[in-house]
């Protein structure tokens, strides 16, 4: 995916300023998203069917990261609270947690997730499986070398992937995720979404 497909979004002039600063930039053309499969600490499946029917927001990170994960399922617990304000019960975006790190993570990832928020899903996979949706999502994550113990780090996105209905990737979203502007945001996206396919 290329750099040039994304777009600020306008709706409006003052709705301009909100967007800024927020950071949340949506596709000119969705992009739709392949087949996966991850799955849950339990063994539940995570695949491209269940991105149908419902808006989905995709981070990925590791549950060791002492930093940008926590802080950004903080902020997005805050933010979905914010947004079921603002849109219909059903249409309350799914947060989706992908560790990047299964040797690590794949205990713990669901448990890791949910202590943000109990609806909060955390998922992880073969590496493979996890390639493709971080390609798919124009996402990044590299394993840093392990020192003499063993132990190693992770970088990986900030951002998020907004997902809509359908399983189509329609928009980025950057930190801080302020919970008002974000959660306007994404109200704001459904309704271009809903203008779209009437």
């Amino acid at each position: 995916m290329r750099g040039a497909l994304f777009a600020i979004t306008l709706w409006a002039a003052s709705a301009s300023a909100v967007f800024a600063q927020v950071q949340g930039v949506e596709l000119e053309a969705p992009e739709p998203m392949p087949a996966f499969e991850l799955t849950t600490t339990d063994g539940e499946v995570f695949s491209r069917e269940n991105l149908n029917d419902q808006w989905t927001i995709i981070m990925f990170g590791f549950n060791s990261c002492p930093d940008v994960c926590p802080f950004t399922l903080s902020n997005l617990e805050y933010a979905i609270s914010e947004t079921a304000l603002r849109v219909r019960p059903e249409n309350v975006p799914k947060v989706v947690f992908v560790s990047v790190d299964p040797d690590r993570d794949a205990d713990s990832v669901s448990e890791y997730a949910q202590f943000f928020h109990p609806d909060f899903r955390g998922v992880t996979g073969a590496r493979d499986q996890i390639d493709t949706l971080v390609e798919a999502t124009d996402s990044f994550y590299r394993l840093l070398p392990p020192d003499r113990d063993g132990n190693y780090d992770v970088q990986h996105s900030s951002a998020v992937s907004v997902i809509g209905p359908g399983g189509n990737l329609r928009a980025k979203l950057q930190p801080p995720f302020d919970p008002g502007l974000t959660a306007e945001f994404l109200a704001r996206l459904q309704i271009s979404y809903r203008k779209e396919i009437q």
